[in-house]
């Protein structure tokens, strides 16, 4: 087991897609934060905010079937540099939406990001272990989970900083700049991100997956893991409007909110690394998925109820430090327990279904919100985690005590 430093400073090319990830990833929190402020802002409805969350994750799930079979049969490296190139015009398209108060050409904007990001994020996850060693792959995994939500501290943080002070122009623009930095990063990677194809096999199929998932009884539940966190991930859609009408109501408050989302999502896989070990059981991973995401719950169920901004911001860490943690195991149990031909449709799919989850929680809590408040719709979406992590967990404890089948 090697430490995160150490595995930085020796290998090249996993430095450089994890660089490309950091940047690409800190860039769209910087717009996300301007555009959900913008929205509220000419709609006034607290629940459109959720409708724009829903709108940068519905794509993903719709383009994940299509996704999978390239990463699968093409080459990985081509597939992100084509990811963060399509993305540049797309994030500039914004200032349009802002120069001109336009929601629809926001909202159209924020889908076409979400396409890019379901060709980008699946493909890099499919590629990482073939970028590092067998014995380095849960330190790469947990800094790919933890880049996530640094970037999400960072770019939410920062994001509403530079909207507030030098306009979401600057927010839009620095969006745009960072693919182009992401795809040069990507460019430069020499070592190949995927097994050379075997004659025989098939890599179009999504039933293939499906029939493996059947098979191997520890896919299947890993696939399923991110459901709790993902049915009740509404709730984040919910954020600028708890801090317009709750808080400050200024763009900072909602990137301090974001931030904080970011700080519980940065440190969640690592904490869970740590308690979990270098190569944790099968046992280990639904362990501390089932209790990850009842703890996302378990916060978010009393967030409402706080008037304090300070405690708010730490509930929401607290939160997403379970949800940080149970996508992080989640994921590393299915990059070891997926052959390599099938890993691009494994991890597109499973990405797909957590997206599709977190899509259709964010319409249901906006439309929630917009019919009573956002109040009532947090703690629907927090039993939902409750009820889900609770179901999951006495499903999946008994057959992760049974030996996988490969």
């Amino acid at each position: 087991m090697s430490s995160t430093r150490e595995l930085l400073a020796r290998n090249r090319d996993f430095r450089r897609l994890f660089l490309a990830s950091v940047v690409s990833l800190g860039g769209d929190w910087f717009s996300f934060v301007a555009v959900a402020d913008l929205v509220l802002e000419l709609t006034g409805r607290p629940g459109t905010a959720a409708y724009v969350y829903a709108a940068t994750v519905l794509p993903v799930f719709l383009a994940s079937p299509i996704v999978g079979k390239l990463a699968d049969r093409y080459d990985r490296r081509k597939i992100l540099m084509f990811a963060d190139l399509f993305r540049v015009p797309v994030a500039l398209s914004l200032c349009i939406a802002a120069y001109y108060g336009s929601v629809p050409v926001a909202v159209i904007a924020i889908v076409m990001l979400g396409v890019g990001a379901s060709f980008y994020d699946p493909t890099a996850v499919a590629a990482t272990p073939n970028l590092v060693d067998d014995k380095d792959l849960a330190t790469a995994q947990s800094l790919m989970g933890a880049v996530w939500g640094t970037m999400l501290l960072v770019g939410a943080g920062l994001g509403g900083l530079v909207a507030e002070t030098l306009g979401r122009y600057a927010a839009f623009a620095i969006d745009a700049a960072s693919f182009l930095v992401s795809a040069w990063l990507v460019s430069g990677i020499r070592r190949p991100m995927q097994q050379p194809r075997v004659a025989g096999e098939d890599h179009g199929r999504l039933r293939d997956v499906i029939a493996y998932a059947r098979k191997d009884k520890i896919v299947g539940r890993l696939l399923l893991a991110k459901g709790g966190v993902s049915w009740s991930n509404g709730i984040v859609g919910l954020l600028p409007a708890f801090a317009h009408g709750k808080f400050a109501g200024v763009p900072v408050a909602t990137g301090m909110l974001f931030a904080a989302r970011g700080l519980g999502a940065l440190l969640g896989p690592l904490i869970a690394r740590r308690i979990s070990g270098a190569t944790p059981s099968p046992r280990a991973i639904v362990a501390l998925c089932a209790a990850s995401t009842l703890c996302y719950g378990a916060f978010y169920a009393v967030f409402p109820f706080v008037p304090w901004f300070g405690v708010a911001l730490v509930l929401v860490m607290l939160a997403h430090l379970g949800g940080g943690a149970q996508w992080a195991l989640s994921t590393f149990g299915l990059q070891v327990a997926t052959p390599d031909h099938l890993r691009g449709r494994v991890m597109s799919l499973d990405y797909g279904l957590a997206t599709l989850a977190i899509g259709v929680s964010a319409l249901v809590a906006g439309a929630i919100a917009d019919g009573a408040n956002e109040e009532l719709s947090t703690w629907v979406l927090a039993v939902v985690a409750g009820v889900y992590g609770t179901v999951w967990w006495l499903w999946s404890r008994v057959i992760c005590r049974e030996p996988a089948t490969r």
